[in-house]
């Protein structure tokens, strides 16, 4: 089963020492999908897919270093067939890495493609984070 449905306080994905935590205080339902090897099992795919149950979904991948083909891996996972259909409503991006680059020409197109084409955010943090789905989302979020 690629996607379980939670309502945990804090909703955690991780891999690799590097992780995501979705602060969710109010315990509203979220579903967590395992993209990679699941969902999608070959060709470029982020790690997995973190949906508020009706309105938002962040793709997350968790990376060592190489942030230009985690741009790439986010952006086609949300127009794969399989992820297509449990994204709810607004979808945003978000890249955990090892060590954030300096602000080079990937970061920049991914987050303005991410916000001509999905009216959302992309973002890039170091090793691990607390967030709020909603500003993760918000074009001049996470934080």
């Amino acid at each position: 089963m690629c996607t379980s449905r939670v309502n945990h306080s804090k909703i955690k994905v991780e891999e690799n020492k590097r992780k995501a935590i979705f602060n969710n205080p109010s315990r509203q339902d979220y579903e967590v999908s395992k993209v990679d090897g699941c969902l999608i099992t070959n060709g470029i795919r982020c790690d997995n897919l973190v949906s508020r149950c009706d309105d938002l979904s962040v793709l997350v991948e968790l990376k060592g270093g190489d942030v230009g083909h985690a741009c790439d891996q986010l952006f086609q996972a949300v127009k794969d067939a399989n992820v297509t259909p449990l994204l709810k409503g607004k979808a945003g991006f978000l890249v955990i890495c090892s060590k954030y680059p300096r602000f080079d020409s990937f970061v920049r197109r991914a987050k303005e493609r991410a916000a001509k084409e999905y009216k959302a955010g992309f973002h890039v943090v170091c090793n691990k984070g607390e967030f709020d789905i909603d500003r993760v989302v918000a074009i001049d979020g996470p934080f």
